[in-house]
């Protein structure tokens, strides 16, 4: 079974204007990351990253005044390595939250941890 993965990713710069902050407003700068997966996707649906990414910032209420399309990588992923990873991550949190469950349990009762 195949665990390993080549992903394109393509950074897109945009310069957007929140119209809620008072004259003079400041143009913002805010990096955007899309996958090879959603750019295809996009051209299915005869839509370009740009226009893409500006529907979503106007949705959230700014004015986008450019986005320049910056540098495309191949990332190499083990996705065997980042599964294993993210299951230690997840473990960890859990250990985390239940230490801090049973400091707060003895604090409650008078225990000092």
């Amino acid at each position: 079974m195949k665990t390993e993965k080549n992903i394109n990713l393509t950074a897109y710069t945009v310069e957007y204007i929140d119209q809620r902050e008072p004259k003079p407003r400041t143009i913002r700068t805010q990096t955007v990351v899309l996958d090879g997966g959603k750019v295809s996707a996009l051209a299915r649906l005869d839509m370009r990253p740009a226009g893409w990414i500006t529907a979503q910032f106007e949705r959230d209420g700014y004015t986008v005044a450019s986005v320049h399309k910056g540098e495309t990588i191949t990332a190499h992923v083990d996705l065997f390595d980042l599964w294993q990873q993210t299951m230690t991550n997840i473990e960890h949190e859990r250990l985390k939250i239940q230490i801090n469950a049973a400091i707060a349990q003895l604090n409650s009762v008078g225990v000092e941890a």
